[in-house]
């Protein structure tokens, strides 16, 4: 009886091990897939997802209490399945919120603070989101210039049709969704990312204009999540990764 017992603290531990990670899982992918509000998501399932987490947790520490009073080495690789997947659970929900903390509450970056790239076509596309596209005031270009320094101008040492044409293939290289506007005539390139797990959607609009020099042209970008306040990062990160490939092609040729 003690044995099964302890193997049954064992088993416990992994089942909650494994509720845990489904529901930390199913709090993106639900909420994707219009299972439930994004508050819902938030605000109860990925917290219960670690609570089922730390029971599976405690559970172990029981099964090897007891193998430690006694009991015989059964249902180690059980145990240790529901430890994993415990510990996996909290370093992800842990790692998230952690994230949250380190970045400003912002979710609009672009390389041009003063005359962000405006959206066009991609304007209906956004019809239900709840993050409009006005880049906001000054104290929030004085928090992006803060924590994103680097997000500055692109200038190319080429000519505007030359520069244009690197911008659009430099983009269609991007593991983007999809491009919804490409017009060399106005400058202008739009697309949208959709990220995996909650399926966040962002925007890019890119803008190539002529510089102040002959012979110099500039490239612009700015990126914008649909919802939510803060982006953890997210489009700073996209607009750096799109102009280091810009800059990768100049240097490849």
């Amino acid at each position: 009886m003690k044995k099964n017992r302890i193997s049954r603290w064992a088993l416990f531990s992994m089942i909650f091990g494994i509720a845990a990670v489904l529901v930390l899982l199913l709090s993106g992918y639900g909420y994707q897939w219009n299972w439930w509000e994004l508050g819902v998501a938030f605000s109860w399932l990925l917290p219960a997802s670690a609570v089922l987490a730390l029971i599976g947790l405690a559970l172990a520490l029981v099964y090897l209490f007891a193998r430690w009073k006694g009991g015989a080495n059964l249902s180690a690789k059980t145990v240790t399945a529901g430890v994993v997947l415990g510990l996996a659970v909290l370093v992800t929900v842990g790692y998230w919120f952690y994230q949250a903390q380190q970045y400003p509450p912002i979710h609009d970056i672009s390389t041009d603070i003063d005359n962000p790239p405006e959206f066009r076509g991609i304007v209906p596309l956004r019809a239900e989101a709840s993050n409009d596209t006005t880049y906001g005031d000054r104290e929030k270009a004085d928090t992006q210039r803060e924590h994103y320094p680097d997000i500055q101008t692109l200038y190319l040492e080429e000519e505007y049709p030359e520069a244009f044409d690197r911008a659009l293939e430099a983009a269609r290289q991007m593991p983007w969704e999809q491009i919804v506007t490409s017009d060399k005539e106005q400058g202008l390139i739009e697309a949208f990312d959709k990220l995996p797990w909650f399926g966040f959607i962002d925007d890019v609009v890119i803008r190539v204009d002529t510089a102040e020099t002959r012979g110099r042209s500039k490239i612009d970008v700015r990126s914008v999540s649909r919802i939510g306040r803060g982006d953890i990062g997210v489009n700073a990160h996209r607009i750096r990764e799109y102009l280091e490939v810009v800059r990768n092609m100049r240097d490849n040729e």
